[in-house]
């Protein structure tokens, strides 16, 4: 009787199989990506309807939602920036604990008051920390991924992103649901319930920090490394501040002018951030060097489209069919640039962790502080072609920065 080779795996696969479940293995790494699922899905609840709670519920007109939107964004750059030095010092679960709880206090008072003044205190404590959660929940992973080996983080990382993606997803979606049975408290009481959930979920499974690994031959920042991270950092302000801007004026803009409802805003982000876990997913599967900024030249050529395309959109319709290009510009940008920012500033992950977040604050604070007047004299849709001139100085700005030197395997 001949005897039967055992039928074998093509070695790709096998290997792909092999650093997954090494990821998977990673200490701490499934609770924190759990918690960062949580996170994303309440951002993507309550965060969807911001904008357009204060407008139609709080009745606040577009300077008073700028005022709101600032504070809540600068608020939220120095508590991030803080949190972050906190954990570079002296890595911690502390801070995101903090910045936690501080979630839920935000989304819960939410729920329950439209006082501008009260809105204005809310914005600038407990909501402003909340923008510290996600940038603390990259750094804790870091420096349980950086002790496996580089391969094992980048695909970390990515898998990071993907998860917020696939909670953004949901998170809309089920806005949507809870603001047609619930209205806005309903919105906000949901999202307090999975910072709530993320909370315990870190608490439970005893999450610990780690200092990042330190990389051999660390010299410092050299001038080339200090121009690349200012190129970089523009570069994603301008980014960032094109897609709140666009973010800002999408709601109003669909149920105002193309006559769409509440529930439709929900749909639109859902299916954006729906679209954007495939691009992520690309990464876990075949990690891309860290610091590979043509990915992120292709993310802002996708952004110029989209915001062209919806400039004039004639229906809600064009509207979700032009996430294809959003998704595909936040799922490169996102991923890429976090993803470069770890890898020019290598021994701090706390700090390179709330620089790519803070490109986010300031993008979204310039966007609050341009929007309200700039919505007040040419209204909510002429936005929209000037995230497209943003989108295009971030893709400029990214061209000029001096070519970066790529880790070697």
């Amino acid at each position: 009787m001949v005897a039967v080779p055992p039928i074998k795996s093509p070695p790709e696969q096998t290997s792909q199989f092999r650093r997954l479940s090494r990821l998977a293995a990673t200490p701490c790494f499934l609770p924190l990506v759990s918690a960062i699922f949580f996170v994303g899905l309440g951002n993507g609840v309550a965060g969807s309807y911001l904008t357009l709670f204060a407008v139609d519920k709080a009745y606040l007109g577009p300077l008073a939602l700028g005022i709101f939107l600032t504070l809540y964004s600068l608020s939220g750059m120095i508590i991030s920036t803080c949190f972050g030095h906190w954990f570079d010092r002296a890595p911690s679960t502390v801070p995101l604990l903090l910045a936690l709880l501080m979630t839920v206090s935000a989304y819960t008072l939410l729920s329950v008051t439209t006082n501008f003044y009260l809105l204005l205190l809310v914005a600038g404590v407990p909501l402003g920390t909340s923008l510290a959660v996600f940038p603390q929940l990259f750094a804790l992973a870091k420096g349980h991924l950086d002790r496996v080996d580089a391969d094992t983080a980048e695909r970390g990382i990515a898998m990071m992103r993907a998860t917020w993606s696939i909670a953004w997803a949901i998170g809309p979606a089920l806005g949507a649901l809870m603001i047609a049975w619930f209205d806005f408290s309903g919105v906000f009481l949901a999202g307090a319930m999975c910072a709530l959930t993320a909370t315990v979920i870190a608490v439970s499974a005893r999450v610990n920090a780690l200092r990042t690994m330190p990389k051999a031959l660390d010299l410092g920042p050299t001038s080339r490394t200090i121009h690349q991270v200012s190129f970089a950092a523009l570069s994603l302000v301008f980014f960032h501040m094109a897609m709140f801007m666009g973010s800002i004026a999408l709601p109003v803009v669909a149920t105002h002018e193309l006559g769409g409802t509440k529930p439709d805003v929900g749909l639109i982000f859902s299916l954006c951030a729906f679209l954007e876990v495939p691009v992520m997913f690309a990464f876990v599967l075949r990690p891309s060097v860290a610091g590979n900024y043509g990915w992120i030249s292709v993310g802002f050529l996708a952004f110029i489209a989209y915001f062209l395309t919806i400039t004039w959109a004639p229906s809600v319709s064009v509207l979700l069919a032009a996430q294809l290009l959003r998704a595909v510009g936040i799922g490169l940008i996102a991923y890429q640039g976090i993803s470069y920012m770890q890898a020019l500033m290598p021994n701090q992950a706390g700090s390179a962790a709330t620089f790519f977040s803070n490109t986010a604050n300031a993008g979204f604070l310039f966007a609050s502080i341009s929007a309200g007047g700039w919505a007040q004299a040419f209204g909510y849709r002429s936005m929209l072609p000037a995230c497209a001139i943003l989108s295009f100085l971030g893709f400029v700005m990214m061209q000029l920065q001096p070519k970066p030197v790529h880790r070697q395997e």
